[in-house]
């Protein structure tokens, strides 16, 4: 792993330390129905593995991952068991995870200057990113990148720039347009930026 690489995983860490506390990750793997009873995994070895743990989870044999699971965290699952664990609650999770850090970064952060507050009531603004994955990930997350990659996510964030509030977040194939995503309701007063 390059310094600049380590040197920003420590300062990712550090802002999830700094706005998260260990009970406020263990109640929200909890409400997102990931974790429902005690465990050696925990919400905050799925957030090792996958934020620092791994510079290419998904392409990363489950056997690797247990391995540098157990090195990192003295953690020791089972291959297998980390597979049944990679699923729509730990996705959940790693979402909500996000919009927890991105709304708190964001409500910490300047105030917007006044002369867009008194024209706006809201500012959303929405966003996505798309990237490929390995081609077995084709019958969940289609893309649309032509022959070579049959696999493709695009992550959709939508968000209230005055309120620092989400309105919506959204993982889907890859091959879905941007004009599908979003919340459609546009109250007076606010403004949109695609």
């Amino acid at each position: 792993m390059s310094v600049s690489v380590s040197d920003e995983l420590q300062l990712f860490a550090q802002e999830i330390q700094s706005f998260l506390s260990p009970n406020t990750l263990r109640n929200l793997a909890r409400d997102v129905g990931f974790v429902q009873r005690t465990s050696k995994y925990q919400a905050k070895d799925l957030v090792a593995l996958c934020v620092w743990g791994s510079q290419n989870v998904a392409m990363t044999s489950l056997t690797q991952l247990s391995s540098c699971l157990e090195a990192s965290t003295a953690v020791l699952i089972s291959p297998e068991g980390l597979n049944q664990r990679f699923n729509k609650a730990a996705v959940q999770l790693l979402q909500h995870l996000l919009a927890e850090l991105l709304s708190k970064k964001l409500t910490s952060s300047m105030p917007i200057s006044s002369p867009y507050t008194s024209i706006f009531k809201r500012i959303r603004i929405l966003d996505s990113t798309a990237f490929q994955l390995p081609d077995p990930f084709s019958s969940v997350y289609p893309g649309a990148w032509g022959c070579s990659h049959t696999a493709g996510v695009k992550i959709q964030l939508e968000y209230d720039l005055l309120s620092g509030q989400f309105l919506h977040i959204h993982t889907g194939p890859g091959k879905q347009h941007d004009r599908t995503y979003g919340s459609n309701e546009m109250g007076k007063g606010s403004s949109s930026l695609k």
